[in-house]
C-alpha cells in the first residue's frame, strides 16, 4: 500500500490515471479469461454428465432387461424341474412295470419246465434266514431300523420286498453291497423271492450307487418331508412358478384361497394378457391343488399333484 502510495505521489495526475486505466483493463482481461475458461470446463462438465446420465440410462435399461430374462429362466428351470419330476415318476413306474414283467415271464418259464413259479414256503426260506442271521456283523454289516435306507430306489424293490428285508435285518444300501453270491441266494430264498432275479436287476451295484450317493451327497436321496405352511407361497403349486406367481398377484391372487376361490377364465386371462410366453399355459388344475392345501389336506394335495403330469391332467 505504501509503495502504491509513493508511485502515485511520483507521478501526475494524467500518469497515475493512465496506470489505473492499465490495472483495470488487466484486471478485465483476467475476468473475461477466468470467466471464458470456467464457461468451456462447465460445458465440458455438462457434456460428461450427459453422457453419463444416457450411460445410466442404458445401464439400467439393460439390468430391467436382465430382470426379465432372470424371470424368465427361473421359470423355465421351474417348469424344467417338474417335467424332470415327472419323467422320474414315470420311470420309476416304468420299472416296477418292468421288474413285474421279468418275474411273471420268470414264473411262465418256470411253469413252462415244470419247475414251478417260486420256491415253495418251507425249510429252505428258514434255512436261508438262519444263514443271514449268522452272517449279521461279519459278512454284513450290522443296522437296526434307526439307520433305515429307502430301498425302493433300488429298481425291483417294491414296499412289499423292502418290508420283507427289513424283516431280515437288512435295513442299508451299504449292507445289500456287501452280498456275494451266497449271500444273494439265501436272501432269495429268505424273502421267497424268484431266483436270478435279484442279480438280473444288480441289486448289489445299484445298492453301492446309492452307498456313494449317501456318502457325498445324502440330500439327493431326500425327499422333503415339511409340508407347505406359507400361505402366500403360489410356486408350491404344480405348474406355476416365480414370473406366474408374480402375474397372479399383480392380478389379486395373494394365497392359496384366493386361487382356489378363482375362476379358471379369470387366471386364463392374466396368463393371455402376459403375452404368448404365458398364453401356453393351462391353469385348469390350480384352483383345485389351492383348495387342496387351504383345507390343510396335505396328503390329498400330494396324490393329486402325483397324478398330474407339469401341473395338468394327463391325457
Amino acid at each position: 500500500m505504501d509503495f502504491l502510495t509513493n508511485l502515485f505521489s511520483l507521478l501526475d495526475i494524467r500518469d497515475s490515471l493512465l496506470v489505473l486505466l492499465f490495472l483495470f483493463v488487466a484486471f478485465l482481461i483476467g475476468l473475461i479469461t477466468g470467466w471464458l475458461y470456467w464457461r468451456r470446463r462447465l460445458e465440458e462438465l455438462r457434456t460428461e454428465l450427459t453422457s453419463t446420465t444416457n450411460t445410466l440410462t442404458l445401464l439400467q435399461k439393460e439390468m430391467g432387461e436382465t430382470k426379465i430374462k432372470l424371470a424368465n429362466t427361473e421359470e423355465d428351470l421351474h417348469r424344467a424341474n417338474m417335467d424332470a419330476d415327472n419323467f422320474r415318476k414315470k420311470f420309476h413306474t416304468c420299472e416296477e412295470e418292468k421288474g413285474q414283467l421279468r418275474a411273471d415271464i420268470y414264473a411262465l418259464q418256470e411253469k413252462a419246465d415244470g419247475k414251478g413259479a417260486a420256491p415253495a414256503k418251507g425249510a429252505g426260506a428258514d434255512a436261508a434266514k438262519l444263514a443271514l442271521s449268522a452272517a449279521m456283523g461279519s459278512r454284513i454289516t450290522k443296522a437296526d431300523a434307526s439307520e433305515k435306507d429307502d430301498l425302493k430306489l433300488i429298481n425291483g424293490v417294491g414296499p412289499f420286498i423292502e418290508k420283507k428285508l427289513n424283516a431280515l435285518g437288512l435295513y442299508t444300501y451299504q449292507q445289500i453291497s456287501q452280498f456275494d453270491d451266497e449271500l444273494v441266494d439265501q436272501v432269495t430264498d429268505a424273502i421267497e423271492f424268484f431266483p436270478g432275479r435279484i442279480a438280473r436287476d444288480n441289486w448289489v451295484g445299484q445298492a453301492a450307487a446309492l452307498y456313494q450317493t449317501k456318502q457325498s451327497n445324502p440330500a439327493a436321496l431326500k425327499k422333503p418331508k415339511s409340508k407347505p405352511s406359507n400361505q402366500n407361497d403360489l410356486k408350491v403349486i404344480e405348474g406355476v412358478g416365480p414370473k406366474i406367481e408374480e402375474l397372479l398377484k399383480k392380478g389379486g391372487i395373494n394365497n392359496w384361497s384366493e386361487l382356489a376361490a378363482a375362476p379358471v377364465s379369470k387366471l386364463q386371462g392374466i396368463l393371455d394378457a402376459a403375452g404368448d410366453r404365458y398364453r401356453i399355459h393351462d391353469p385348469g388344475t390350480w384352483p383345485k391343488q389351492a383348495e387342496l392345501l387351504a383345507s390343510g389336506d396335505f396328503a390329498g394335495f400330494k396324490e393329486y399333484t402325483d397324478f398330474l403330469q407339469g401341473g395338468k391332467s394327463p391325457g
